[in-house]
């Protein structure tokens, strides 16, 4: 069995759970989400098509429905999804599915893996041992999800989180097409080296540098990897990110993040 595991992490969270499923799954390949806008028919030696991402507002990415339409797979192939989330996962399965389900394939497998929240605009870093108890849970969760995998089994769809609220679902849209405006509010301090991490991390390609200074665009999908693994905690947004503790998964570098 060879699998193919697309995933789209901004502090390194759904990465992680890519690196250790794959590890667990033994011959699968972990590639990142934006792969596909350049290839999207899956090879056909894969078996297993899996896709992992985060919840934003209850939603997945914009930027990872995008690379999800279109994708063409073969009739044998079989899809599985995971939302790495701080808890809430929303209607971010459900996102996923229906662009697989456009694509006219269904989805074998669905599950949700907690690890530490990590939105600094609203909050900083969780406890140590938090976000250590919740990194092993989660790693437990995995090494289940690999062995529905390697034994072809199916499951029921999952339902919406359990904190998603319908009547907010209109305020959650406005929310998420906000994103590219708060991303252009992100500015650089003094501390700003010019080291261009941040251009290389962006996952969506939205940061760039322009005579020596950083430029944030407008496609931001507010993955907060700029701001999280800066070297210099330089960059902020409206004054809420900058005193806060940074975050990224223990078990990722930065060096990980910057294999595109």
């Amino acid at each position: 069995m060879k699998s193919v595991i697309y995933y789209f992490s901004g502090t390194g969270n759904n990465l992680a759970i890519a690196n250790r499923l794959a590890q667990e799954l033994g011959n699968t390949t972990v590639l990142p989400m934006e792969v596909l806008l350049k290839h999207k028919s899956i090879p056909e030696e894969y078996d297993w098509v899996g896709y992992t991402a985060p919840c934003y507002y209850s939603h997945v990415p914009p930027f990872v429905e995008e690379c999800m339409q279109g994708v063409v797979y073969t009739k044998e192939q079989k899809v599985f999804l995971i939302v790495g989330c701080g808890g809430n996962r929303g209607l971010t399965i459900q996102d996923m599915r229906h662009k697989v389900n456009e694509s006219g394939k269904k989805v074998s497998l669905e599950y949700m893996v907690i690890l530490a929240g990590n939105y600094i605009l609203s909050y900083g870093a969780f406890p140590k041992w938090y976000c250590d108890f919740v990194r092993i849970m989660s790693y437990r969760k995995i090494h289940k999800i690999a062995k529905m995998i390697q034994q072809n089994k199916s499951m029921k769809s999952l339902k919406a989180g359990v904190f998603y609220r319908p009547k907010y679902e209109e305020e959650l849209q406005r929310t998420i097409a906000g994103y590219s405006k708060v991303g252009m509010s992100y500015v650089t301090d003094k501390h700003c080296s010019g080291c261009g991490t941040c251009t290389r991390l962006c996952p969506v390609g939205n940061i760039t540098m322009e005579q020596g200074k950083i430029v944030f665009g407008e496609h931001c999908n507010q993955c907060m990897a700029c701001i999280q693994w800066c070297p210099q905690h330089a960059i902020d947004c409206n004054h809420k990110a900058k005193e806060r503790k940074h975050y990224h998964h223990s078990d990722i570098c930065i060096e990980d993040m910057m294999l595109r």
